[in-house]
């Protein structure tokens, strides 16, 4: 079964990069990869581009049926509600979803 990945892309104001940077490493990531059947979590800041977008984060799941399933959990439930909790002002973000078509 071809691998699935989420994409969530994020902005954050300036006096809050350094905190947000810290706690999407430390406490969100690894949150996340405690998700049965995640795979792999990374992430990445803009260095070209006219998109407000600052950081894009790229998680992927095992397949399209453990990531659907992920995107009806209560795992992402939580963790929405802990960025939110922590970054909801001061932040903007938006996630999708693909599934491996090549090779």
């Amino acid at each position: 079964m071809a691998v699935a990945l989420f994409v969530v892309r994020a902005t954050i104001t300036p006096e809050q990069q350094e905190a947000f940077g810290h706690w999407y490493h430390h406490e969100h990531m690894p949150m996340l990869l405690q998700y049965n059947g995640a795979v792999s979590a990374k992430r990445y800041k803009k260095i070209m581009g006219d998109d407000k977008y600052q950081y894009v984060a790229v998680y992927e799941f095992a397949n399209e049926e453990v990531f659907n399933d992920f995107m009806k959990s209560d795992h992402l439930v939580k963790l929405k509600s802990e960025y939110d909790a922590n970054f909801g002002d001061a932040s903007e973000r938006e996630g999708f979803g693909y599934v491996q078509v090549w090779p």
